[in-house]
């Protein structure tokens, strides 16, 4: 993909890992399943077909949450970014409906944890949120909306949305292979 012509810097490659029949404009879209005029090629985000360092943003948007281990795909797609990239994971929020409804959710984790899971691989990761967890009232709505913008209250978001900066040369780990039996 290059930018237009005689223009000497090439246009930022994106990958949308795990697109499914989402289709965004100026992303390669990446799919296990085949969804034809959806998916530009069909692969598993445990072996993408790319060569290291091949792109400058990647967005998993509702993949992660699906594996049962995350872990080896938050490696392959640190190891097909730039140094300069930037992966953008959207997971939904621990004890929302959006995470416990779907029964093909087999990896759940509260903030803290996807943090410390993409932290092993960048070196950066900042966390943010979208939509709020009760929507019964407008005013616990409006509540929340406060209580996430000015005091970054994001566990209370309805999605988790996690942007990893500065792939790591070297795996860093944070949490334990079994941490769910660490206390």
């Amino acid at each position: 993909m290059n930018g237009a012509a005689g223009s000497t810097q090439a246009s930022p490659l994106k990958l949308n890992l795990g697109s499914g029949s989402g289709s965004l404009a100026g992303y390669v879209h990446v799919d296990r399943r085949n969804l034809p005029g959806c998916v530009d090629i069909q692969a598993d985000a445990l072996r993408l077909p790319f060569a290291a360092g091949s792109f400058d943003e990647i967005l998993a948007e509702s993949v992660f949450e699906h594996l049962a281990d995350p872990r080896p795909a938050i490696a392959e797609a640190s190891r097909v970014l730039r140094p300069s990239g930037r992966l953008v994971v959207r997971v939904p929020a621990l004890g929302t409906c959006a995470a416990h409804l779907d029964p093909t959710h087999r990896y759940l984790a509260d903030l803290k944890h996807w943090a410390d899971l993409l932290s092993e691989r960048f070196e950066t990761v900042r966390v943010g949120s979208v939509g709020v967890r009760w929507r019964a009232s407008r005013s616990l709505v409006a509540i929340q909306r406060v209580c996430i913008t000015l005091l970054g209250w994001h566990d209370l978001g309805q999605c988790w949305v996690l942007t990893a900066t500065r792939p790591r040369a070297d795996f860093k780990p944070v949490i334990p292979p079994r941490w769910w039996l660490d206390e």
